[in-house]
């Protein structure tokens, strides 16, 4: 305990006089002067007539003392680090002593509780863990709510079965993973947020929809709050004690929130925190995402789409996430964006059915080449409680982009919709031998170009790509038109096929998916989707 601070602490009537030479001093224990005193150390509090006094204290210690009776002169002259604390002299000094006694006991009970809490922040094992060994050094159930008024956190003790209102309030919530719409009325009516923002420190009143006194504290990060934390006046009366401690928690919510790989200066917090959530959360609920969104005061328009960009090895570090966000900012409106699993990853909404557009997606694909990533883009869809599903088809998109590049050049873009089939063959590869659904001519075809070292192979496949132009196919292959004529009526020869027919040639693009995606086909000419597109 600090020498200043035990001083404010004692009676206002006790202290007379008190000579200061560092009142930054910290003392641990009180121990009575004796004649015997003569090793003085600096973390202890002494405690005793003046006349006992030692003398000739060491210049390199600080002697800590509360005196009472009159001072007999004793020789401290020689030494400038004393702290003097001398009583009035109509104060009872053993019932000084008795006090000054609790408030060190006091003191050591702080700091056991901030030393299991501090243990269990740099344990890191995790925001849950710090509040159910807080919750059980101070005694009482403890929460973690954050400013969308979502549980994120949470120790209720023996609450659980007790049967008692407040139980069924705390643990009715709970199961709703949110605060129930009266607890945030309250919170607005009562000007809960307010007094914390106001305050200085924890705000305790009694909670009339808990029937229980509450301790609240907000958790602050770079001057933002986080979060509240709150605790529940239940096993045991608050005390100063706990309120001491308690701001000390709230410090450590924060710090511990912070080792998120979401929660940065730099990041949009609150809504990063959302969104990593939701795509988090497999099953989420409606309402209570759109309440949060309310809260956020984040309004989605009619067409949302996510953006996944992926860096190859260890991803995106937190510096270089923002980088890049900020490169993007021009395409990021109306959007919230965070760094998930080593990918920055945006949910952005438009009015427009396409998404982020032509211009969004020719900044993305410059971006993206820029910095060495890839870039996945969902499909649009309208339901925020979709995202989880819609970031899977990014990441996806990302995937079958890289993997089927030696037949289809995307640049560093990759569409969903334009991946979607192979996501198909990867589900249907779980419960079947895909070769057994390639179409039968491919394996002739394939099998007469092994035996004559031919190209027939690679000249059907790019016809199928070109939709049958014969130009755009002899173009591509850097053959003479009629070359690729008569490559394509050998063809017809070989596997007595109409190219004719829709039928025939579905299946036949088919079957070149099926090899493509078993790596069973590599064609000798890369294509770009735009020269696909004509």
């Amino acid at each position: 305990m600090r020498i200043a601070e035990l001083i404010s602490r004692l009676p206002a009537n006790h202290v007379t006089a008190a000579s200061l030479a560092d009142d930054d001093a910290e003392v641990y224990t009180v121990a009575f002067l004796t004649n015997e005193t003569s090793i003085v150390r600096d973390d202890v509090l002494y405690f005793g007539d003046t006349t006992l006094l030692p003398r000739n204290v060491p210049k390199s210690c600080t002697l800590n003392c509360v005196l009472y009776g009159h001072d007999n002169e004793s020789d401290l002259s020689g030494n400038t680090r004393s702290n003097l604390i001398c009583l009035t002299p109509d104060v009872d000094p053993f019932a000084c002593y008795n006090i000054l006694q609790d408030l060190f006991l006091e003191s050591q009970d702080q700091v056991n509780i901030v030393r299991r809490m501090l243990m269990a922040h740099f344990s890191n094992k995790g925001l849950q863990y710090l509040i159910e060994e807080a919750a059980c050094a101070l005694g009482n159930p403890i929460l973690v709510v954050d400013t969308t008024y979502r549980y994120i956190a949470y120790h209720l003790s023996d609450l659980e079965g007790s049967d008692s209102s407040l139980e069924k309030v705390i643990t009715g919530e709970i199961k709703n993973e949110t605060l129930l719409e009266e607890a945030i009325e309250y919170i607005h009516s009562e000007g809960i947020d307010r007094a914390l923002a106001l305050g200085s420190g924890p705000l305790v009143r009694k909670n009339s929809l808990l029937d229980a006194n509450t301790m609240t504290a907000a958790v602050m990060a770079n001057g933002v709050c986080m979060a509240h934390v709150m605790m529940v006046e239940h096993n045991h009366p608050f005390c100063d004690v706990d309120l001491t401690c308690f701001a000390r928690l709230a410090d450590f919510v924060g710090q511990e929130m912070q080792k998120s790989e979401v929660w940065s200066p730099t990041v949009g917090e609150l809504g990063a925190h959302f969104l990593t959530n939701l795509i988090g959360d497999s099953s989420p609920s409606e309402a209570v995402t759109l309440r949060r969104l309310k809260a956020l005061d984040f309004h989605p328009k009619k067409y949302l789409q996510v953006l996944c960009l992926h860096a190859k090895g260890e991803g995106l570090g937190q510096l270089e996430a923002e980088k890049i966000a900020g490169q993007l900012r021009p395409i990021l409106h109306h959007s919230l964006y965070t760094r998930y699993h080593q990918q920055l990853v945006a949910l952005v909404s438009r009015d427009d059915t396409n998404g982020v557009g032509a211009y969004g997606e020719q900044l993305l694909e410059e971006i993206a080449a820029l910095n060495g990533l890839s870039c996945g883009m969902s499909n649009t869809f309208t339901r925020v409680v979709h995202t989880r599903s819609a970031y899977q088809q990014a990441r996806r998109a990302v995937r079958f982009g890289e993997r089927l590049g030696t037949a289809i050049d995307d640049g560093c873009l990759f569409r969903y919709s334009d991946y979607a089939f192979m996501h198909t063959l990867e589900l249907a590869d779980r419960r079947t031998n895909l070769l057994s659904l390639c179409h039968p001519a491919l394996k002739v075809l394939r099998d007469y170009d092994e035996r004559h070292n031919g190209d027939l192979m690679d000249t059907l496949y790019c016809y199928l790509q070109v939709a049958g132009s014969t130009t755009r196919a002899a173009q591509m292959l850097t053959l003479h038109k009629n070359t690729l004529l008569y490559r394509l009526n050998r063809i017809r020869e070989i596997l007595g096929i109409n190219l004719a027919s829709g039928e025939d040639l579905f299946q036949l693009q088919t079957g070149f998916r099926i090899m493509l995606y078993l790596g069973l086909f590599k064609p000798r000419i890369v294509m770009r989707r735009d020269q696909l597109r004509g």
